[in-house]
């Protein structure tokens, strides 16, 4: 499944969602894809071990790379 995630309006205002009767026009963001289980395990063998970071780092390293996956065609 695939859907817009997040939209701007002509005036600059930024939406999560799309709301269910907007009054502006909007222009879809970006697009996500769900990513099945074997697909975030792939994402996960592909990412280099970490050295000298936080667990947090890291937790935002996986998470970037799971979006770059999710926003592939």
């Amino acid at each position: 499944m695939t859907e817009s995630v997040a939209y701007m309006s002509e005036e600059g205002v930024l939406f999560k969602e799309l709301p269910p009767n907007p009054m502006f026009k909007l222009t879809p963001l970006y697009k996500l894809r769900e990513l099945t289980d074997a697909e975030i395990l792939e994402v996960c063998s592909q990412i280099e071990p970490f050295d000298d970071i936080t667990i947090e780092q890291a937790f935002i390293e996986f998470a970037r790379a799971i979006l770059r996956k999710a926003s592939e065609k």
